[in-house]
């Protein structure tokens, strides 16, 4: 008798988008793990409890952002990561969970997987081995870009690299996209990239004053020159002098 994928699984965006871990299982595979898993859906400053990580250390973020966030003595909270869509979170390494709370920064749908099982298919099946090392790796090469960001860049190199961080994550693999998603409001981004809201909404009004980005709406920015904004993202300050529309086509869409 064949298999049958379930259901559940065949409506994830974790099966059916190809890059994705879940797209690289056996039907059994995709069953056993099932079996032993649970599904979530989280809302805005959902988090999750220290018995709940314990039984379910490994999160697969469906849909939505969810943000590692630290919370000082005096009240005072910095996001430390973000994870999108596709997102593998294995804190199953992690001695003290106290160092950080798992929250939703908005609506949000993730699958909490069953570890032993997950150990198990990560070792017998190469295709989804090779997803989950690629996945850490773009991880840590953003928790080092982010780090960077935070010691040395200014408001606007900071806000200018979460745009390219974004839309790298939503075009990873279609390097011709022109629609970047960032799902956050500016409360947040605020809170990660370390300024002040304010601070923040004066950088987009740079940017457009600098005629490269178009504030359709506040939730909508078109980007008309994507060279000088990767030249600000990466430290150029002589971008502020003159900059040359090159690019008047590409549009990032905010959820914020």
């Amino acid at each position: 008798m064949a298999i049958e994928t379930p259901l559940r699984c065949k409506q994830c965006s974790l099966y059916f988008e190809s890059d994705n871990f879940c797209a690289q299982l056996s039907p059994i595979e995709l069953v056993n793990l099932n079996r032993e898993s649970r599904s979530a859906k989280l809302k805005r400053g959902d988090s999750f409890s220290d018995e709940s990580l314990a039984q379910w250390p490994v999160v697969a973020v469906e849909s939505g952002v969810l943000s590692l966030q630290h919370i000082m003595q005096d009240g005072r909270k910095t996001i430390a990561a973000l994870f999108m869509r596709g997102d593998i979170i294995d804190l199953r390494s992690i001695s003290d969970r106290k160092r950080g709370n798992l929250i939703a920064l908005g609506k949000a749908r993730v699958c909490r997987l069953s570890p032993s099982i997950f150990e198990k298919v990560v070792k017998a099946n190469p295709d989804a081995h090779q997803v989950i090392w690629d996945n850490l790796r773009e991880q840590t090469f953003r928790a080092i870009e982010h780090s960077v960001d935070l010691a040395k860049k200014q408001a606007l190199e900071k806000l200018a690299s979460f745009i390219f961080e974004c839309r790298h994550h939503e075009g990873a693999n279609d390097k011709s996209s022109s629609i970047v998603s960032i799902p956050i409001r500016r409360l947040d981004l605020a809170e990660y990239i370390g300024m002040q809201p304010e601070t923040v909404s004066r950088c987009f009004r740079e940017l457009e004053s600098k005629g490269i980005i178009e504030l359709e709406t506040l939730t909508t920015i078109v980007i008309k020159n994507i060279p000088a904004l990767r030249r600000i993202a990466n430290g150029d300050r002589s971008v502020e002098e003159n900059v040359k529309l090159e690019n008047p086509d590409m549009k990032i869409i905010s959820f914020a």
